[in-house]
């Protein structure tokens, strides 16, 4: 009985190892260079790939587009200004955009567009109404003598891999004098 047990134990053991011989021929690991020579008189050509291929780029989330941040001044009475962007735009193909956000100096997100299934999101103008609506404040209270206050901002944007992009600015309001 026991010579039968110790056969097949043998037997066993051998097909493991063929098979694991033929699995992970020798150089054709993953990532390792595999070799090919070739020969002919005396001329020789060579040649060393990868046996596997290189992961593809990754992907990128696209710069934010944002052009022509203003602050004005609808009613020269009142110190009352709106700030608006002519439009704000990022792309992150092949991924999704997810979200957008806008921030205002301190205040925290004042706007926020979310994205569905989409590559790309693009925020024209008239979207914000009339603005984001802020104190004109008097003349030099941003640092400039001849304009009112200064609103530092930032625009954040995340895509479906956690890719983020942001860009900023500072826009300066006509200064309100009653």
């Amino acid at each position: 009985m026991r010579k039968i047990l110790i056969v097949c134990l043998l037997a066993l053991f051998m097909v493991v190892a063929i098979f694991g011989w033929i699995e992970t021929a020798q150089g054709q690991s993953p990532g390792e260079p595999l070799f090919a020579r070739e020969v002919q008189e005396t001329n020789v050509r060579e040649a060393e790939y990868l046996s596997q291929p290189a992961s593809p780029d990754q992907p990128d989330i696209g710069f934010i587009d944002s052009p022509s941040s203003t602050c004005y001044q609808p009613d020269p009475g009142k110190d009352d200004c709106y700030m608006n962007w002519y439009y704000l735009s990022v792309d992150a193909n092949p991924n999704y955009m997810i979200a957008m956000t806008v921030t205002l100096n301190t205040i925290g997100p004042i706007a926020r567009i979310g994205g569905f299934f989409q590559t790309s999101m693009y925020v024209p103008y008239n979207m914000f109404g009339d603005g984001f609506k802020v104190a004109c404040g008097s003349l030099g209270a941003g640092g400039v003598p001849t304009l009112g206050n200064a609103y530092s901002w930032t625009i954040n944007a995340r895509d479906s891999s956690n890719l983020k992009s942001a860009n900023y600015g500072t826009s300066y309001c006509p200064a309100f004098a009653p």
